[in-house]
């Protein structure tokens, strides 16, 4: 099998639907900027900030949100009031973790730790957002989300970032978290669950094994789902465009590849335009 990286973004996107993992990852169609995606990058800078410290002290309140408007993500916005929008709502998610774990601050073990582990035929990769080591020794790994709601406890179970963070922090550290879990931001909520028991990470590598072998035999078929209103490649999907002649699918999906052209080509244009208000002229390539 050939070489494949996976991390837990592009394997869950290949479970979720191989064609839209191709789009991305093998096309390279880039997912359009949004406003929830650089909102929840800029939390993400802010609170690695807040954590990545020398000493024991944490910063000031004051300090946070303003480390905020210098690590924060202008793109994808609407406009500048939608964006303006998004930024207060960032400063009340901030102030409220602050105010609720400051109290307890201490330096974590790892801060957007990256990692990359062999698996025989893959390579996976990822990047853990915080390891917490608690006064008995024991550790914890956290990720942040920065969803609307909190999803179903079954689906929480059956998801793969923590398991993998715990073959991940093994790997790097030699250590077995005693707490794996998920810091729902918005709510301000955290969700804990116990470590993997080598019965259940055989099972993820299974899984991971399989998505491996399924991208490299070139297997992207289309996977119709619930979330489908939400792709970034609905328009792009032969599934959308079911009926009784193929060609006008295949015409729909052609106008749609145009429109994604022209897009790329108007921000083309503008950065060329930027570079040379600059005194710069574009580079070749």
């Amino acid at each position: 099998m050939m070489e494949i990286r996976l991390s837990y973004t592009s394997a869950s996107a290949y479970e979720r639907c191989p064609l839209a993992y191709r789009y991305q990852y093998v096309d390279g169609i880039e997912v359009p900027p949004s406003p929830h995606l650089s909102f929840g990058r800029s939390l993400h800078a802010a609170l690695e900030w807040l954590y990545a410290r020398d000493v024991p002290e944490p910063p000031s309140l004051e300090e946070l949100l303003s480390y905020l408007d210098v690590c924060w993500e202008s793109i994808g916005y609407r406009n500048r009031e939608e964006e303006l929008s998004f930024l207060r709502h960032a400063r009340e998610v901030l102030e409220n973790f602050y105010r609720r774990n400051i109290p307890a601050f201490r330096l974590p073990v790892a801060v957007e730790q990256r990692f990359e582990i062999p698996m025989g035929g893959y390579l996976l990769s990822g990047v853990i957002d915080r390891v917490d080591r608690h006064p008995d020794g024991s550790y914890e790994v956290i990720d942040y989300k920065t969803n609307r709601r909190l999803p179903e406890l079954n689906r929480l179970r059956e998801d793969l970032q923590l398991p993998i963070y715990q073959m991940a922090s093994r790997e790097l550290w030699g250590i077995t978290p005693s707490k794996l879990s998920f810091y729902y931001l918005l709510m301000n909520q955290k969700f804990t669950t116990r470590p993997c028991g080598e019965e259940e990470l055989q099972g993820v590598k299974e899984r991971l094994l399989r998505v491996a072998e399924g991208i490299a035999s070139g297997s992207f078929p289309p996977n119709p789902n619930p979330l489908c209103p939400w792709c970034a490649y609905i328009d792009l999907c032969p599934t959308r465009y079911v009926s009784d002649d193929p060609r006008s699918g295949l015409e729909a999906r052609r106008r749609a590849l145009l429109r994604r052209r022209e897009n790329i080509d108007r921000m083309l244009q503008e950065l060329e335009e930027e570079l040379r208000k600059l005194g710069h002229g574009p580079e070749e390539g």
